[in-house]
């Protein structure tokens, strides 16, 4: 039996450039990193260590 893996990419904080990790909706999606939130699209909030929030959007 196979194990299901969950892929995850690192992206950096825009502010400080401390690294995370995310795990995007799908396999082969790209991450695009943005200081404020945009009106539409599929995204996920971070908030490093430093207490900068940040958003990173599935492509």
């Amino acid at each position: 039996m196979k194990m299901h893996e969950v892929a995850t990419k690192a992206v950096a904080c825009p502010h400080c450039g401390e690294n995370a990790s995310v795990s995007p909706p799908g396999e082969g999606t790209d991450v695009k990193v943005r200081r404020s939130v945009a009106a539409f699209g599929e995204y996920t909030t971070v908030t490093c260590s430093q207490g900068h929030t940040y958003w990173v959007y599935f492509c």
